[in-house]
């Protein structure tokens, strides 16, 4: 009797029954009970026959134990614990059964301790595992000291129980454990196992106890049954079944690679499945991953390791047991990140923690799904985490179903077999060794099996005479003797040996050699594959179609069938079985979406979603699915209502597709008969293509569809089946598992194993005799296994029924054009194998926009294009090979394409040549190194050059594993796989691994291949490129012949992210390059070029996009050697930047060379517009400008040409006319080419221009046409009237003049503008152009901006700014100006914050050139239009990661310290270096001069000397002379340095100059006066020239005014200019490069160069140093972050002190005018006319405060001078006049 017990015991209840020794152990061990020990362990004790259901981890084993080990420490406690077997734990698994003797070893080992410290006998109990892995010493041992518990598996238990001595050691077994039991009751192996159990029952004195240990499953009654067996009247023995109510909490969820499976090719859901684990395993510690088969679990593996993930192992059953066991242990110490494993870690072996299980596609049952995933979260209590990752829809919706099943405790039935003659054949053999039977007590034992409970005594008696070689079977090896007249049986001689060598119910399995027609072996195929073929099914093999013919033994006959389609595909054998209940499970499921398709799909997501555990995207691909289904086919088969749907294949032939969701096995049924019935009608054969949710039968004669449903009866299944399997595959093949089980053929005789082929060759013999025999044991047994277990017969029936009862209909379906989205599954099955998947993949995308095509109705015309449009335009642009040549020209089309095996986009779908002559041609090619390989999931063949943009864009970031480097060592060059195998002794396999790993990191390419199609191998070492801008330029190489593609399928095809795909294509679609819409039927948006849909849409070849032509246009003009190469090619610049930009190693002293030489002219050459052209090139231009000038302009050329160059203020000096007539006068020159620019270094910058004559020669030829031409080359695809804007040209005779060069006309863009490009540039436009992804800083006038006038007008109207260039788009703009030592940047924009790096970084590369400027610092005062200061946290990054500091508000880059002082601290920072307060003065003039160089007049010597003297005092005495100083004033100093300022001015003097300083140098001293009279020239001539020569410091003058000759030194000019500035830093301490050009009257290059010598010295660094003041300046660097004591003293400053200069701007923004000034501290006091010195004072128009006053009033009477207003005795007229000249000409003192 079954009954069930919810009984819950407390612990205390519990542990008062166990003896001290197991309660004090527990109460240590454990805080509480679980619900199955608090239900169970006092049943158990009370030694009732128990089943325990509970779910994984929640201490089942424990519970079966406990009791049993206390009854084991009560014996010996008692000491009548005897040696023999007490308990026998039976386990399915030897893994499980050694886990679970360490397991229980643990405890065992930890009472003894418990004993130890308590005081309490140990018991000493012993434990054993006896199995096939049990070595032949242990199994002796354990005969002479058999345990008490015996750990064993099914077939072990039954060869020991009749060994007869060790079976004397089970004679007292008090408790047998079936653990798992879940896993063995539904085979063969069960009934087994229940035969042995019966037998074991037998045998002993007493009955024993049975627990039975298992998971949540249904019938648990049937599962009980099994566990106790049968009563002799039938019933089922006493059993108590608890069951836990506690189930194990799931977290399941179905996950979707993408957010709608339906629109996405088979391949890339696969990839994208693949991607996704990746991210699920990453994010967990240990996962567990399942697959349904061992190669599916292999190449998960192989997958994940591909994408980087290096800690993974892979387990099952065909692995070494020391490899599974090496697994197993890591595993359990969380040493592995990652196991896969196909079935043989679903049981309750101890793996550890594991905190997330993948479930890869659907586990065919709830119970299976169950079992996986409750091994995550092990331990009871804990959350079971499982993701299900599904690849098809159908696989979806199976996974989603479940997972709601799951929750709702809705379990699949278990199916025990019944009545296994083979099983029972092998049971009574071992019967037969224990002793003689009467025939009755052995039926009565069998039937004790509830496996057997319905036997006939006819059937066992039927296998008794089988066995004795009786009656019909006298032709047949007996077995055991048996005489039916005595009713017994008994062991035959050597029967033992046979039963032990042969014993098991597991067939063993090989492989058939397949043979072809003329006698060679194919390879070969698995047993489950052949026994699905029948003659004239089409398979593939190695790549080869090849027709079933027949098989013999274990050979299978084969015909090559080139060319033709498989029909079985290649995974058929390996595919599990959905359980019946799960497939009605969906049916109903199927009901329930077909009521809810209706309802707002927004809410109709979000609750499947929240009720059956799946995520959006899973949820809105079942949705589409069905919708689709209903929209096309307006049927949803469920568990109500089936459909019979007709499909004409491409040949015409009728198949005809069955929607019966109810599984494999009964549709397996279903099918043969079905088939069968169709075959006798149509006489013809049939093929049948069998799913889960379908099966298909296609035959070349059509039957009228409504005639179907009525062919099979239930009644009629079970005798058509017999007759459709009788002579087919499986039959031959399970009649030789059953005929081994039975014994008939033995696998291993007298100690010798047999081998698979012998065996099938025996078998097939034993068939052709016994085949025909009536109720033959073995041959109904066959049928029977075939039908029932391979089938499912019953629920067949039982389907056949309702449809015959009505309860369910069938509604057959007639071909539309387009099948149903359900029956795609099984077309695409009928058609194609995963050796051609892309074939499948392309099927199915055929057949799915089909259902587009009907499903979205008029919606269609929302679509661009039709495939008769795209298809041929594509095809075309593709091409074909027909010689070798062509294979690079093509692959620069197409991209990468397989080559070596025709898989995916290869090589040989493209050549009109056969395989292997292309195969030759490709290792032609990679021996000449005109083709590479790139590596994107797969190797594919590339032409060399574009090798590296794949390297760039596609290469993976893996981490290098210890063998990884090793394999990289051994690589050198054309290195074959098992060179590395053999020298590193490790698998070539391994080495296999390992390079794929180190090809997707581009550390090794192939390189050649061996005439037997091996590859070899070499080191790879790519050039460093820009990973967006090869992603870019790989992307539209795809597009131009594999489009309209969506970003998804990009990623795909190039190995790429989705992120990195969609980023790309929305880069390029910004950028105009590619379009995106819905341009060919699909459910999403797709993308193509720009180009091909222009001329898709125009029917034309010659259409172009403007972002082509901008992109080709940019490609020309790139990269140039010199700067006359830029110039032969582009024939003008703009600007010296554009120049720099384009030529290599661009040196500025060579520019300027050019410049200044003539050789590179500066003039209005291009149509008015001013630009830079080589000489030799003018004249040209210059023919082409029309004479603007007026009568009288010619005065103002000459004019020019005699002064060599004149600016306009120069000439307004020279010449006497009206300035604004002058004005006119020279523009018309200039419009007119008579004057060109002369050289200056801030030509660039906008100054004043110089200008020079020019006068044009004669041209030869045409000059028009010679640059149109080079126009038309520099720049095209050019619009004709482009010629107007750049050459002048007539609009009348632009087009003219465009076809009389020979360009060919183009159409470009939407508006189909026309424009000119020579012919021979044709490919090249319409090729790639490898569209940079940096940006550029241009100019206004470079050569790229030319076309994108009208867009900077429109973004930034008549703003002067610098263009930032990306690829050919304008990404933003800079208004940037050069200013002194720094380049200012007052306005940033750009189109969005993430080009920022980017855009600094071009920054940085025009910076190259201003640095040949001695300009390195660049300031940036605004950023998209906020101020620097108010930048947010992202920008403020950006600009500190690229080197960028805040200083005053704004940001600075370059050489500079960032170091500020106030105005005070500057202003007294001046001071003190100018000795401006009282207590540092000098302490005499000549101690000034000293240190400062000069003294430049008494008003010098007020401010900064104690010595109350005058220089005509030390003028006198001879220590100082007079001469023009270095600034420009007439002053004081000393001969030596005098030398300095004459070599800083050193010039070429002209004939007067010479003339005079003759007369000096032989007459010093000499007079004015005697120079006048002595000299030859007139007097104003030689005044002038004496006048030069004191400007340019090459004489001086004594006390007595008399001249001299100031020496020249031998120091160098630029040394000497650089020493002068030295001193003056020295003697101020600061600069900006303004104030020391103004200071020194200097050229600002000249000024530059020399800062950043000083600097380049040490002696000055550079910074922002004012705070608030944006003005760059140079300081010494003694004195940078120097504290700075404030100038608190007063002093007066007079107009003739340098220090008044030097503070000029200062003082002028202070008080507005330049007078002498009072300063109190730093702040300005009071200002006057007039001067203050130690020779007399002059004070008018005062103004200030009265301190300031009083100050400059006592200052006078300090001196005994009283303050004048008329002027001063002791000025010095002469020396003022000088001064005079020289302050009213500044910058005369340099002279051209």
């Amino acid at each position: 009797m079954i009954e069930r017990s919810n009984t819950v015991y407390t612990k205390e209840e519990v542990m008062g029954v166990m003896e001290p020794l197991i309660s004090t152990w527990f109460e240590e061990r454990f805080d509480g009970l679980t619900e199955p020990q608090a239900k169970a362990i006092p049943l158990i004790h009370q030694r009732k026959n128990v089943l325990v259901s509970s779910p994984t981890g929640s201490g089942k084993t424990l519970t079966a134990f406990t009791s049993i080990i206390n009854e084991l420490t009560k014996y010996a406690r008692a000491g009548t614990l005897e040696e023999r077997i007490y308990c026998i734990y039976i386990s399915p698994l030897k893994a499980l059964a050694n886990d679970v003797n360490r397991n229980l070893n643990e405890p065992l080992d930890q009472m003894a301790q418990v004993a130890a410290d308590n005081g309490f006998e140990p018991p000493g109990i012993r434990v054993a595992v006896r199995s096939g892995d049990t070595p032949q010493n242990e199994r002796q041992k354990m005969s002479r000291h058999p345990p008490h518990i015996l750990i064993t598996t099914p077939e072990s238990l039954a060869l020991v129980i009749s060994a007869p001595k060790f079976r004397e050691s089970l004679k007292k077994v008090e408790w047998v454990i079936l653990d798992e039991i879940h896993d063995i009751c539904d085979s063969k192996r069960g009934a087994f196992l229940s035969l042995t159990l019966e037998r074991l029952k037998d045998w002993c004195e007493t009955d024993f106890s049975r627990i039975g240990l298992s998971a949540t499953l249904a019938p648990m009654e049937a599962i009980a049954g099994y566990l106790v067996g049968n009563n002799n009247d039938g019933s089922v023995r006493d059993v108590t079944i608890v069951e836990s109510d506690s189930k194990k909490q799931l977290d399941l969820r179905v996950i979707c690679p993408s957010a709608d499976m339906t629109a996405l090719s088979s391949e890339m859901v696969n990839s994208m499945m693949y991607d996704q684990l990746k991210e699920l395993i990453d994010g967990h510690e240990t996962t567990l991953v399942f697959t349904n088969t061992r190669s599916g679990a292999e190449s998960v593996v192989y997958k994940l390791k591909e994408r980087g993930l290096e800690n993974i192992e892979v387990h099952h059953s065909s692995l070494g047991r020391e490899t599974r066991l090496d697994v197993e242990e890591r595993l359990k110490r969380g040493e592995i990140k990652c196991v896969v494993s196909s079935t043989s870690l679903e049981l309750g072996i101890d793996i550890g923690s594991v905190d997330l299980v993948c479930q890869i596609g659907s586990p065919k049952s709830v119970a299976k799904g169950l079992q996986r995933i409750g091994r995550s979260g092990h331990s009871f209590g804990q959350v079971a985490k499982g993701r299900l990752l599904v690849f098809d829809p159908d696989d979806l919706v199976e996974c989603a179903v479940m997972c709601r099943a799951a929750h709702r405790g809705d379990i699949d039935r278990v199916g025990i077999p019944e009545n296994c003659l083979d099983v029972l054949a092998q049971a009574i053999i071992g019967m037969s060794l224990d002793s003689r039977w009467d025939v009755d007590a052995a039926f009565r034992l069998v039937k004790g099996s509830y496996c057997y409970r319905n036997l006939t005594k006819e059937e066992f008696l039927s296998d008794l005479r089988y066995l004795g070689s009786r009656d019909d079977f006298e032709g047949v090896y007996s077995k055991i003797w048996f005489d039916e007249d005595e009713n017994q049986f008994g062991r035959k001689k050597g029967a033992r040996m046979i039963y032990y060598l042969n014993l098991g119910t597991i067939p063993e399995e090989a492989n058939y050699k397949v043979v072809t027609g003329h006698g060679s072996i194919a390879g070969e195929l698995s047993e489950k594959f052949v026994e699905r073929l029948s003659p004239r099914d089409v398979f593939v093999l190695g790549g080869r179609s090849f027709e079933f013919v027949r098989s013999k033994g274990m050979t299978a006959f084969v015909k090559e069938a080139t060319g033709r389609k498989p029909t079985v595909p290649s995974w058929a054998g390996e595919m599990l079985p959905r359980s019946f209940d799960l497939s009605m499970d969906i049916a109903k499921f199927r009901k329930e979406m077909s009521e809810r398709l209706e309802s707002d799909t927004g809410t109709l997501i979000s609750g499947m979603s929240e009720d059956l555990d799946i995520d959006e995207g899973s949820a809105r691909s079942i949705v589409s699915y069905f919708r689709e289904q209903k929209a096309v086919a307006g049927f949803i088969p469920d568990s109500e209502k089936l459909a019979i749907e007709e499909y004409i294949d491409p040949s015409g032939n009728q198949r005809l597709v069955f929607h019966f969701p109810f599984g494999r096995r009964v549709n397996d049924a279903l099918s043969r008969g079905y088939a069968y019935r169709l075959t006798n009608v149509l006489g013809t054969n049939v093929s049948v293509t069998v799913s889960d949710d379908n099966f298909m039968i296609g035959t070349s004669r059509k039957v009228e569809t409504h005639k179907i449903p009525g062919m099979l009866k239930s009644k009629d299944i079970e005798q058509i089946l017999r007759k459709a399997i009788k002579d087919s595959e499986i039959f031959k093949l399970r009649f030789r598992h059953t005929a081994s089980r039975s014994f008939m053929i033995l696998r291993n005789y007298m100690g010798r194993s047999i081998s698979v082929n012998r065996q099938q060759i025996r078998s097939s013999y034993l068939l052709d005799e016994l085949g025909n025999m009536d109720n033959m044991p073995v041959i109904e047994e066959t049928y029977r296994e075939i039908m029932e277990d391979d089938m499912d017969i019953r629920n067949a029936e039982h389907v056949l029924r309702l449809i015959e009862e009505g309860k369910m209909k069938v509604e057959t379906v007639a071909y539309t054009g387009t099948p149903s989205p359900f029956a795609h599954s099984a077309i695409i099955s009928s058609f194609s194998d995963i050796v051609l998947m892309e074939d499948r993949s392309a099927l199915l995308r055929e057949l799915h926009r089909k259902v587009l095509y009907r499903a979205l109705g008029d919606a269609v015309k929302e679509f661009e294009f039709d495939e008769d449009q795209i298809v041929p335009y594509f095809r075309e642009k593709i091409g074909r090979i027909q010689t070798k040549e062509d294979i690079v020209p093509m692959l620069m089309r197409t991209g990468p394409l397989q080559a070596l095996r025709e898989r995916g986009r290869n090589i040989y779908a493209y050549s009109d040549e056969d395989k292997k002559t292309v195969d030759k041609w490709i290792r032609e090619l990679l021996s000449e190194g005109r083709i590479g390989s790139v590596f994107m999931d797969d190797p594919y063949v590339m032409a060399a050059e574009e090798v590296p943009f794949y390297a760039a864009a596609t290469a993976k970031e893996r981490e290098m594993t210890e063998i990884d480097a090793k394999v990289l060592e051994e690589v050198t060059t054309d290195t074959p796989i098992n060179r590395i195998s053999e020298s590193l002794e490790v698998s070539e396999d391994m080495v296999y691994r390992s390079i794929r790993k180190l090809e997707s990191m581009y550390k090794v390419a192939r390189t050649a291949v061996t005439g037997n199609g091996k590859w070899l191998y070499s080191k790879a070492d790519h050039p460093d490129i820009d990973r967006n801008a090869a992603v870019d330029r790989i992307i539209t190489r795809h597009l131009e012949c594999f489009a309209p593609a969506t970003s998804a399928e990009v990623a795909f095809a190039l190995s790429l992210t989705d992120d990195e795909s969609r980023a790309a294509l929305e880069s390029l679609l910004s950028s105009g390059e590619v379009a995106k819409g819905r341009f060919l039927i699909s459910e999403g948006d797709q993308y193509m070029l720009k180009t091909d849909r222009m001329r898709l849409r125009a029917g034309k070849e010659n259409v172009y996009s403007f972002e082509a032509v901008e992109d080709y246009r940019a490609s020309k003009g790139r990269r140039f050697e010199s700067i006359q190469d830029y110039f032969k090619f582009y024939g003008s610049a703009g600007s010296e930047i554009d120049v720099f930009s384009r030529v290599r190693e661009f040196k500025l002293k060579e520019w300027q060379k050019m410049r200044e030489s003539g050789r590179i002219l500066l003039g209005r050459f291009m149509r008015g517009r001013v630009r830079y052209v080589l000489s030799e090139d003018a004249d040209r231009f210059a023919a082409l400008r029309s004479d603007e000038t007026e009568p009288g302009d010619e005065k103002v050329l000459n004019t020019i040409d005699g002064m060599g160059t004149a600016t306009l203020r120069q000439l307004l000096g020279e010449m006497n006319m009206d300035k604004d007539a002058l004005k006119e006068a020279v523009y018309r020159l200039d419009r007119s080419l008579k004057i060109v620019r002369a050289f200056g270094e801030r030509e660039d910058w906008g100054t004043e221009n110089t200008y020079m004559a020019y006068r044009p020669g004669p041209v030869a030829g045409d000059p028009l046409r010679e640059l149109a031409e080079q126009t038309v080359r520099a720049y095209g695809p050019l619009p004709a009237q482009a010629l107007r804007y750049i050459l002048g040209v007539a609009p009348e005779d632009a087009k003219r003049l465009m076809e009389d060069i020979g360009a060919s006309q183009i159409i470009v863009g939407d508006s189909q503008t026309q424009m000119f490009v020579f012919e021979d540039e044709l490919e090249a436009l319409g090729g790639i152009h490898g569209r940079e992804s940096k940006i550029r800083l241009c100019t206004p006038f470079d050569p790229d901006i030319s076309s994108k006038w009208a867009e900077l007008s429109a973004r930034y109207g008549d703003s002067w700014v610098y263009p930032l260039i990306k690829g050919s788009s304008v990404v933003g703009a800079l208004e940037m100006w050069e200013m002194s030592g720094c380049i200012e940047i007052r306005a940033f924009d750009l189109d969005s914050v993430e080009l920022m790096p980017a855009a600094l970084a071009s920054i940085d590369d025009i910076m190259v050139f201003f640095k040949m400027k001695n300009t390195d610092i660049v300031r940036v005062r605004e950023v998209m239009g906020k101020d620097a200061s108010a930048l947010g946290p992202e920008e403020k990054k950006m600009m500190e990661d690229a080197g960028y500091v805040m200083v005053n508000g704004f940001y600075a880059k370059g050489g500079l310290v960032e170091y500020t002082m106030t105005d005070d601290d500057f202003l007294s920072y001046v001071f003190e270096k100018q000795r401006a307060g009282d207590n540092d003065r000098y302490p005499t003039v000549m101690n000034a001069v000293r240190a400062r160089g000069y003294i430049r007049g008494d008003q010098e010597i007020y401010t900064r000397v104690l010595d109350k003297t005058t220089l005509k005092k030390q003028l006198e005495r001879g220590y100082l002379v007079k001469t023009s100083l270095y600034p420009a004033f007439i002053g004081y100093t000393t001969e030596e340095f005098a030398k300095l300022y004459r070599a800083a001015k050193s010039e070429e003097l002209d004939g007067d100059e010479k003339l005079v300083m003759s007369m000096v140098s032989n007459h010093s001293p000499i007079s004015r006066k005697e120079i006048v009279l002595g000299s030859p020239i007139s007097e104003p001539r030689t005044v002038e020239a004496l006048n030069a020569l004191s400007k340019l410091s090459a004489v001086y003058q004594d006390s007595d005014s008399y001249y001299s000759p100031v020496p020249m030194p031998n120091v160098t000019r630029e040394d000497a200019f650089k020493e002068i500035a030295r001193h003056h830093f020295r003697d101020f301490g600061i600069f900006s490069a303004e104030n020391l050009s103004r200071f020194m009257s200097a050229r600002m290059s000249e000024v530059r160069s020399t800062l950043a010598a000083l600097e380049a010295e040490g002696l000055l660094k550079k910074g922002f140093f004012i705070r608030d003041d944006p003005t760059l300046m140079w300081m010494l660097a003694s004195d940078v972050g120097k504290k700075q004591n404030v100038h608190r003293g007063t002093f007066a400053l007079n107009t003739q002190d340098n220090l008044h200069v030097y503070l000029r701007q200062h003082i002028k923004g202070e008080i507005g005018q330049s007078r002498a000034v009072i300063f109190e501290g730093t702040r300005i006091s009071g200002h006057f006319d007039g001067k203050l010195t130690y020779a007399g004072s002059k004070v008018e128009n005062f103004e200030g405060s009265d301190r300031a006053y009083r100050f400059l009033s006592d200052s006078a009477r300090s001196l005994g001078i009283s303050i004048e207003k008329g002027k001063s005795a002791e000025q010095d007229d002469d020396w003022d006049a000088v001064e005079f000249y020289l302050k009213s000409n500044p910058g005369a003192v340099t002279r051209k």
